[in-house]
């Protein structure tokens, strides 16, 4: 019973390993394993669903407008449709232009801002038909650069043979003010290319601040339409000449981003391509996983962009890359935006290597790249700067390691080379090939060799300790040895002085071997008994019970 207990505490251990193999092997497989990218599922979700444009909602488009111009709604009215129609329909999603037109409704002036191919101009353009009903009451104002003040002398106004001579911008605002139960809007499409100063001019431009003032311009008093609403369209991010910043936005109104929309985007493919001639091009829209990896890399790439370099890096669904949707076009779609982000000459460039992430969740059906609960962690520790501190603390802590390793075993050699001196010296005596003295002196001479090594802190004293132990024993024995093989001969000696061994001395010196048997080396244990077997003999008497021990 004791044994079968036995055995089941030893394999106890083995047992345990084996029942944890699999649980640690689990852990490790979930630590390494790659999450799914959010991005690909989203990119999954929008390939499909469909989305309307403005051309399929004629009928919202009419309520949008009517709601506006406190108009009645009748059913069938395309009054709306026919406005965004001119001069062409552009393709613009209904629920971002539903969204930039109600923002529009609720303040006067606005900036309406966006990165490259995000369509801010054509959209700024149809919300300003639509909110005046009527094409030309819209004075749509195109900024060049350089021309600040060619601008403000052909829309605000200059002096011509002494007298002042209204610009195009403030005839405007005067027929404004003539019709003031309808709606006008001055639409100044890249805004940014010119200073927005320059352009009104000092008075103006102060008079902006505050609706209904009056401004005096070449004697003549100029007040600011209140039927009149001022849309700003500025390029979102870098490449704008003017940064606009607070004082801009108290003027022109707050700034409205429109975000490179992948909604509108896939509609434009959809109805450019899917009835097309080029079956190529028609089948891979129609193909949905062809279509999830390209506006996974439209979505991703933009995300990678706004993360490294911030706002505006973007580019927008019109831009060059939606032409670029076919598997074989990869190359090109990735030198789009190559192109883009590196004229834009940032310190930190943007090159090929940083797709690697992207084709790798591509390759693995959505799987991203470095995502794993191990990864995680690491790239928390880079984020927070602990990584730095932790690698010095791991890096310091092995070096402490490695060079208390080498002390160890360098302290452990020296110790096993001494110790093997000493146990030398021990067999020598066993084996009778140094004398008892030769031993002691031999082995105190290694004593004092360890005693510098100690003093010298080659060793430790615990070491030191040890070894002195150690070595004390070897001469202690020794010692013993000496001494009884001393008081054996002088016994023995005692018993010859007749020369003749009898019985009862033969007897004591018998029993006086077996005491020290095992306390002297067996050599010399050899060597007494024959001693006294041939002293005995010689005397007459019979070997009996020594020869038997």
């Amino acid at each position: 019973m004791q044994n079968a207990e036995q055995v089941n505490s030893s394999n106890s251990p083995v047992r345990f390993i084996l029942y944890a193999l699999p649980a640690v092997g689990l852990i490790l497989w979930l630590g390494l394993r790659n999450r799914p990218d959010p991005v690909w599922a989203e990119a999954g979700e929008l390939v499909g669903r469909r989305f309307q444009l403005l051309e399929d909602v004629p009928d919202s488009l009419q309520q949008l407008y009517c709601a506006w111009h406190r108009l009645p709604y009748r059913v069938g009215d395309s009054t709306a449709l026919r406005l965004v129609s001119t001069p062409s329909l552009s393709v613009i999603e209904w629920t971002t232009f539903r969204d930039l037109f109600h923002e529009a409704m609720r303040r006067k002036n606005l900036i309406v801002s966006g990165v490259t191919g995000v369509g801010a101009t054509k959209q700024s353009k149809h919300l300003a038909r639509l909110l005046t009903g009527r094409p030309e009451n819209v004075l749509l104002i195109e900024c060049a650069p350089q021309f600040d003040l060619d601008f403000h002398k052909k829309y605000i106004g200059q002096e011509v043979d002494g007298q002042f001579v209204p610009g195009v911008l403030l005839q405007f605002w005067e027929n404004c003010r003539q019709y003031p139960e309808q709606h006008f809007v001055v639409l100044l499409d890249n805004f940014d290319k010119i200073n927005p100063e320059t352009f009104f001019g000092p008075a103006l431009w102060e008079a902006l601040s505050s609706a209904g003032d009056q401004v005096e311009l070449g004697g003549k008093k100029v007040s600011l339409p209140l039927n009149c609403r001022l849309l700003s369209v500025t390029h979102h991010g870098p490449g704008s000449l003017v940064e606009f910043n607070g004082e801009h936005f108290k003027r022109l109104g707050r700034p409205y981003i429109l975000q490179p929309n992948p909604r509108e985007l896939l509609e434009y493919l959809r109805r450019k391509w899917s009835k097309s001639a080029d079956t190529v091009r028609a089948a891979a829209v129609a193909d949905t996983a062809r279509m999830q990896a390209f506006f996974f890399y439209f979505l991703k790439t933009n995300d990678m962009l706004h993360e490294r370099y911030g706002n505006g890096y973007q580019l927008g669904q019109g831009s060059g890359v939606r032409e670029f949707f076919l598997e074989q076009e990869l190359a090109d779609l990735k030198r789009t935006f190559l192109d883009h982000i590196n004229a834009l000459r940032r310190a930190r460039q943007f090159s090929e290597n940083d797709f690697e992430s992207l084709d790798y969740t591509v390759r693995t059906g959505g799987l991203a790249q470095n995502s794993s609960f191990f990864d995680r962690q690491l790239q928390y520790l880079h984020d927070t700067g602990y990584f730095v501190e932790i690698t010095m603390v791991a890096t310091t802590a092995l070096l402490t390691f490695l060079i208390g390793w080498w002390v160890f075993r360098r302290r452990e050699q020296l110790i096993r080379f001494y110790g093997v001196q000493a146990q030398e010296v021990y067999n020598g005596f066993e084996n009778q090939l140094i004398s008892a003295d030769m031993a002691a002196r031999r082995l105190e001479e290694i004593k004092n060799e360890v005693d510098k090594l100690v003093m010298g802190r080659r060793l430790n004293y615990t070491e030191g300790l040890y070894f002195m132990a150690f070595v004390e024993d070897k001469v202690k024995r020794i010692e013993f040895a000496r001494n009884v093989s001393q008081n054996f001969l002088e016994l023995f000696n005692t018993f010859m002085e007749d020369d003749v061994l009898n019985e009862n001395e033969y007897t004591k010196l018998a029993q006086f071997l077996q005491s020290i048997r095992h306390k002297i080396p067996v050599e010399i244990y050899d060597q007494f008994r024959d001693k006294v077997e041939e002293a005995y003999a010689q005397g007459g008497g019979t070997n009996r019970e020594l020869a038997g021990s």
